[in-house]
Parts: structure tokens; sequence; C-alpha cells
């Protein structure tokens, strides 16, 4: 029960909703608590969008590849793609103090990734970007 998930999917929007399916059934088989399940959605949503939409400037098919491990304590889930270089915990933090019809559009999803996950790297090794996310899950 503790076997990885190893997906690959397009840089294709069409491939997001499929991924995420594979995601919450392979979370649910392992009942994974609801805030680490949440998590991961949002992770795939988020990062999955984001290359899609500012990682390549072709139109060719790229491979976008999510890994998720469970152990007795952690849900760990990588999103590895080979688009440009972006390093989500450099990105700015929202203005959230603004109201909501003069707030710029765009942030809050990785603004959000790094307040719910209790630990998230970034690396860029061998033209890849490569994105872990950890959510405790024991006690949780």
């Amino acid at each position: 029960m503790n076997e990885p998930l190893l997906l690959r999917v397009p840089n294709s929007f069409d491939a997001i909703p499929p991924a995420s399916e594979a995601i919450s059934q392979w979370l649910d088989n392992r009942e994974v608590p609801p805030a680490a399940c949440y998590l991961a959605n949002l992770a795939i949503e988020e990062l999955i969008t984001n290359t899609i939409k500012y990682g390549y400037d072709d139109a060719a098919v790229h491979e976008i590849e999510i890994r998720l491990s469970l152990n007795e304590e952690h849900l760990v889930l990588t999103v590895i793609d080979d688009g440009h270089a972006f390093n989500p915990l450099e990105a700015p933090e929202p203005e959230t103090t603004l109201p909501i019809e003069d707030r710029p559009v765009g942030g809050l999803g990785i603004f959000l990734l790094r307040k719910l996950a209790d630990r998230m790297t970034y690396e860029r090794k061998d033209g890849c970007n490569q994105v872990t996310i950890v959510k405790r899950t024991a006690g949780a």
C-alpha cells in the first residue's frame, strides 16, 4: 500500500483533471487526511497550470512528471518539468490586505501552497524545475 505514484502528463490543460482524479484515488485508497489531500490537489492544479501557461515558448508537447509517496508521517509530492526556470519560493507574496477588487490577478495559489505545506523546496537540475512539497499526515 506504500508504493509511490508516478504520473507523466503532457503540458495540456486537458491532462489536469485525469491527473487530479488519479491522485485523489491514490490518496483515498491510503486514507490520507483531508488537509494533505487538499494540498496535493491544489499543488497539482497550481504547479501544472503555471507550467503550462508560463513554462514554454513553443507549442511542442512536453512531459510533466508528478511523484507522490507516503510514509508513516508525511506525504511527499514532487513535480518536475522542463520549462523555464521558476522558483515558486521566490515569487512575491500577494497583497492580501487590499480589497479584493483592488488586488492584481494571480499569485494566490503559490502563496497558499507555501502556507499550507510543512516544507516546500525547489531545485533546478539538468534543465528541469523540481518542486517538492511535504505535508505531515501523522496526527493530522
